[in-house]
């Protein structure tokens, strides 16, 4: 008999205690969803410099705001500014750093960075250092000539 209690109890400890994919709606991964529906038209001249590779251009929409990145792969990108890591804190937000030409997680006060949580990721969404666990969210984009449409 306790044996089986020892067992049982083993196995409960083991199973409450291993790594779990995060649930989609909590955890570090989570980042809202406001509706995203962006269409930008490179032939215009706030919006001509985007043609470009290496270019980008930041837009006041999804949950903190949204760069959309000529990456030097020469695809384009369209990313979510929140930090995947405590998302719901102030400070949880990426700046593109363009002497490392990455995105990292903190604000940009009176031209000072103020890092928050000390995340970096590439130019492409990807992680790539520090204590968050996801990749940046991205957004549908889609490339028709030079218009770009953005969207969730």
């Amino acid at each position: 008999m306790k044996k089986l209690f020892f067992i049982v109890s083993l196995l409960t400890f083991l199973f409450n205690s291993s790594c779990k994919p995060d649930d989609p709606y909590d955890g570090d991964c989570f980042i809202p969803s406001p509706s995203v529906n962006i269409t930008i038209n490179m032939d215009l001249p706030s919006y001509f410099n985007l043609q470009n590779i290496g270019e980008y251009l930041e837009i006041n929409q999804g949950n903190r705001g949204i760069y959309i990145i000529h990456n030097y792969d020469d695809v384009f990108y369209a990313i979510e500014r929140t930090c995947p890591h405590k998302s719901e804190k102030e400070c949880a937000q990426v700046i593109y750093d363009e002497t490392n030409l990455q995105l990292v997680c903190g604000q940009q006060n009176d031209n000072v960075f103020e890092p928050c949580c000390g995340s970096i990721y590439g130019l492409n969404s990807l992680y790539l250092s520090g204590p968050a666990r996801c990749n940046l969210k991205t957004y549908r984009l889609s490339r028709q000539g030079n218009t770009l449409y953005i969207s969730n």
